[in-house]
């Protein structure tokens, strides 16, 4: 019952991140999730999860962004989510722990220093960035920074609703993606995972709800940094634990 209520305020905090900023759903939700439940019931659970939070957003932000726009990065990242799939048969529940640790702590110094790189071919930067975030897509579900900062530094969206509404496109199409690629490599459980996802819905729709209401009035930057602070808090507990298990 207390895994229970600790899931449920989890994915209160992390849906209202994604809908008052439009990312971090998985980077807040995985290392959170992990604390308590098996790394890869983690990542599945936030995969499935993140596509309801995506479904909720996609109409609020009916009006802002296209699909025109993030198609280029889209087809990449459904090729790069091949092979992580194919990752995640097999490697350890020890190894991936210890690979989302990793993972999360260097998109989270990356995000906290807004890493800056000069783009110039930006079709095969597109590629490259596409590919690696659908690689950790279905390995972590963490694929969220390689697309953010590839935006912050391309300067591609100045107006944060347009930005919002692109991210939200691109995470519900590779989120789609990466459900039917992992359920085919055999990764992906339904029958183990549909009623915890199904008790998900209400604090996903609570933490929607209270983004909604506060998009235009918190300081998005202090929130960013107060979550990536929670990031690598949760991220070095969870490496942690793990190197003591072993």
């Amino acid at each position: 019952m207390l895994t229970e209520i600790y899931v449920f305020m989890v994915l209160i905090l992390s849906s209202f991140l994604q809908t008052a900023t439009g990312f971090g759903y998985a980077i807040i939700t995985a290392p959170l999730l992990a604390l308590a439940l098996g790394p890869k019931e983690t990542v599945m659970i936030t995969m499935l999860t993140g596509l309801i939070i995506r479904l909720f957003m996609i109409r609020a932000t009916k009006h802002d962004g296209s699909f025109k726009a993030i198609f280029p990065l889209i087809s990449s990242s459904v090729l790069g989510a091949i092979p992580g799939a194919y990752v995640m048969t097999k490697i350890s529940n020890q190894n991936l722990k210890i690979f989302i640790a990793l993972v999360l702590l260097i998109a989270a110094t990356a995000l906290w220093k807004n890493f800056q790189l000069t783009i110039r071919h930006h079709r095969l930067t597109e590629t490259i960035v596409g590919g690696l975030s659908g690689f950790l897509a279905t390995t972590t579900s963490i694929n969220g920074p390689p697309i953010i900062l590839y935006y912050l530094n391309s300067r591609a969206e100045e107006n944060k609703s347009v930005f919002r509404g692109n991210l939200t496109r691109y995470f519900l199409l590779i989120n789609i993606a990466s459900i039917v690629i992992s359920y085919i490599a055999g990764t992906l459980k339904i029958n183990e995972l549909w009623f915890r996802t199904l008790l998900s819905i209400p604090a996903l729709y609570i933490g929607f709800y209270l983004g909604e209401k506060l998009f235009h009035r918190i300081n998005p930057e202090i929130f960013r940094k107060a979550s990536l602070i929670m990031v690598f808090i949760s991220s070095i507990a969870l490496m942690v634990a793990t190197l003591i298990k072993n």
